[in-house]
């Protein structure tokens, strides 16, 4: 062992060398690897939902960043679960009060993102008030593997009505307003952030159709589906040169959030949640400015990077540096960082380091000069003090042939005349006068 502390210390430049490149080996094996290329997206079926418009807005940003994005159509959020369950897809849109934080383990949030009201519509002369009314009609619910059909089924169960109750319609969006247009639906629950279209549509065709009020009832609903919130429908919301809708409503809105899985890439995470400010975070008729996205009230455990996103912001050199350019940099500095922890100590202790090798190569025969000193003190038989000079000369010969830096070519010098003082000593006739006498000449 000690050996190779001396062989280390004597190579110093080669052993730094070495123990740097281990270090920078190591981060580098520690090190998160470099963000997927490729992003899968679920987006919803219906060209202009909330959901499809949300996941074009993501992947037309996350291609300008230069990810290649792949869209997966899906039939809404059910589907959705199902899909990133079985890592069909990476990020998906999921309406509140769908997901399973036990079912669904390994999912996480990004954030919800915007509120996703309940619009229920019925038939004003059918004697339907509230949803209680709609055992044994036919009402539109969705189709299967759709956020809205799990809560049109949810908000019916809170009025003990189950799903054999019903004659449950799988349509949605205009065929669910076709429906209702024509008599075949009795009334629609539909689930919707998107008031133009279908909505409004219904909206137009009072007082044949009537949106229900959930005003007398909200509070009732937040403690059976605690999911839900009162969102406000304003007077003239949709339209105020129609006066559209007529009156205020109160309605119940879930929130959809961006999921992904547990491993998804932290750097992809902080890119993902900088777009969702950017995409939601503008005024709504539902929300304030700002007030989307954000970490509240998810089904799901929030993703810790998204967290500290939401606490922080970008990182600097995300915030200074185009996204890859941020992400090469940031995996060179946690390469460099025990590098650079461990370089500057050698270096620092390097200049010593490499003196005391220097001068080491001469110390080290002064063992050989005190032990002839010795044996000469010891002998007085001429013969015995011949072979002490031989080997005298041949320890100068030795000292003569360092090669060593000009400035440590003093201690060859003073080696040399330590060494002469010796031989002076041995010279036939003459005494060796004091032991150690060399040393103290060496040391002096």
């Amino acid at each position: 062992m000690q050996r190779a502390i001396h062989w280390l210390i004597r190579h110093w430049a080669l052993s730094t060398t070495l123990l740097l490149l281990a270090c920078g080996a190591l981060g580098y094996s520690l090190a998160a690897p470099a963000p997927p290329r490729e992003i899968r997206i679920a987006t919803g079926t219906v060209p202009d939902s909330a959901y499809t418009l949300a996941a074009d807005a993501y992947a037309q940003r996350l291609q300008a960043t230069g990810f290649r994005v792949r869209r997966v159509p899906t039939q809404g959020s059910v589907d959705n679960l199902a899909m990133l369950r079985a890592r069909e897809v990476d990020v998906a849109l999921v309406q509140g009060g769908i997901a399973d934080p036990e079912r669904d383990a390994g999912l996480e949030s990004l954030g919800a993102v915007f509120a996703e009201p309940v619009w229920a519509f019925l038939h004003a002369d059918r004697g339907i008030t509230r949803l209680a009314d709609l055992r044994g009609r036919r009402v539109a619910v969705g189709p299967e593997g759709s956020g809205t059909r799990v809560l049109a089924l949810a908000m019916l169960a809170a009025n003990d009505i189950g799903a054999s109750d019903i004659d449950a319609l799988p349509l949605t969006g205009a065929a669910a307003a076709e429906a209702l247009a024509t008599g075949a639906a009795d009334a629609a629950i539909l689930v919707s952030a998107r008031t133009t279209g279908t909505i409004a549509t219904l909206l137009q065709a009072a007082p044949a159709l009537r949106l229900l009020d959930f005003a007398d009832f909200a509070d009732a609903y937040a403690v059976r589906l605690p999911f839900l919130s009162a969102v406000r429908l304003p007077r003239g919301g949709l339209s105020l040169a129609a006066d559209l809708p007529d009156r205020p409503h109160t309605l119940l809105a879930p929130v959809a959030s961006v999921v992904a899985h547990e491993d998804i890439h932290p750097q992809v995470v902080s890119l993902l949640v900088g777009i969702m400010q950017e995409v939601h975070r503008p005024r709504t008729l539902f929300a304030a400015e700002g007030a989307f996205p954000n970490a509240l009230a998810q089904d799901l455990p929030m993703n810790a990077d998204a967290e500290r996103y939401y606490a922080r912001g970008r990182t600097v050199l995300q915030r200074w540096l185009p996204f890859w350019v941020a992400v090469w940099v940031e995996r060179l500095l946690f390469v460099l960082l025990p590098v650079l922890g461990l370089a500057l100590p050698l270096i620092r202790f390097g200049p010593a380091l490499y003196a005391w090798q220097m001068e080491t190569r001469v110390w080290r025969h002064y063992d050989t000069l005190r032990r002839i000193e010795a044996e000469a003190e010891a002998t007085r038989e001429d013969d015995a003090r011949a072979a002490l000079r031989e080997r005298l000369a041949a320890l100068e010969g030795r000292v003569a042939r360092l090669a060593l830096p000009v400035t440590y070519r003093r201690h060859v010098f003073a080696l040399r005349r330590d060494i002469a003082y010796v031989r002076a000593q041995l010279a036939p006739g003459r005494a060796v006068r004091t032991a150690g006498s060399a040393q103290d000449t060496g040391d002096a």
